[in-house]
């Protein structure tokens, strides 16, 4: 029977290997140890547990049942181990961390990350600083930002991260029976609400219809405002799925036609180079790639 006395780290470790890998050999590389140290260690642990791991076949190998589970906890042990080692040092996970973001994306989604990471990490004190839709340049007190448009920088790293499409949404109650919509041409009766970046122009030309001249347009300069305008039925707005999604599953907002064109721009991730960026800033990278994966 295993208890952590007995728990064989070193035969578990090269099962985790092998389980990724499945390839004995390759997993050696990994570690560093020869093929038949690998096999070894894999043998003594199915016997030990009293289970067989893998399927041997053709010179492949294949997880059995028992082995797919316990890859999944092995796995999932090696990575809360590897956690809390690298926060050892209370000073790595203390102090301030500078994010940059646009207003919309802080107001409609980058907010529950922030506050969800300074739940688990309370020790670090976040400041937001805003970046406009397309900024180029970036202040060099921020350590991690979302932007809206590929930034102007060449002492940090900068990544594509995404460009989602763009969709109406607008309150439940300006869609009543008599103004159903099913085509792109009736939205022409609405009032169309406007963020600045001139999405209802490319929208109508790529339904292939000329922009209405007699529809009533508000214009405002963020989509923050434009969506809290679409919120209280002033008219209907274009938006991502992020910035939309909470309003849409409470049911603030909906999709009164399901037609999307895709963003004027692409979304980007600004840090430090790996060898300069902290553990603070790497654990909060790791929340926002999670979003859009």
């Amino acid at each position: 029977m295993l208890n952590k006395r007995t728990l064989p780290l070193s035969a578990l470790r090269a099962f985790e290997s092998v389980g990724h890998r499945l390839h004995m050999g390759k997993a050696g590389e990994d570690l560093g140890v020869t093929y038949g140290a690998i096999s070894h260690q894999i043998r003594a642990l199915e016997k030990q547990l009293g289970v067989k791991l893998f399927n041997r076949a053709n010179n492949s190998l294949q997880l059995t049942d028992p082995g797919r589970r316990l890859l999944k906890a092995v796995t999932d042990g090696f990575d809360q181990i590897l956690d809390g080692a690298q926060h050892l040092k209370s000073d790595s996970l203390a102090g301030k961390l500078v994010v940059g973001c646009t207003q919309t994306a802080g107001a409609n989604w980058l907010a529950r990350i922030i506050s969800d990471y300074q739940h688990d990490y309370p020790l670090i004190d976040i400041h937001t600083i805003e970046i406009k839709p397309q900024q180029k340049q970036i202040p060099r007190e921020i350590d991690i930002a979302l932007c809206y448009g590929k930034p102007v920088e060449s002492h940090r790293a900068i990544e594509e991260l995404t460009s989602l499409d763009i969709f109406p949404v607008c309150s439940p109650r300006m869609i009543l029976d008599k103004n159903k919509i099913s085509k792109p041409e009736h939205l022409a009766s609405f009032p169309l609400l406007h963020e600045g970046l001139d999405n209802w122009s490319r929208w109508f030309s790529q339904m292939n219809i000329s922009p209405p001249e007699s529809t009533k347009n508000i214009y405002f300069f963020s989509t923050t405002i434009t969506l809290s305008a679409a919120r209280e039925g002033y008219g209907i707005a274009l938006c991502n799925r992020l910035e939309a999604q909470q309003d849409l599953l409470e049911g603030r907002l909906i999709k009164p036609l399901n037609k999307t064109i895709p963003e004027l721009d692409s979304y980007y991730l600004l840090t430090n180079t790996a060898e300069q960026q902290s553990l603070k800033t790497q654990l909060f990278e790791e929340r926002i790639r999670s979003i859009f994966n």
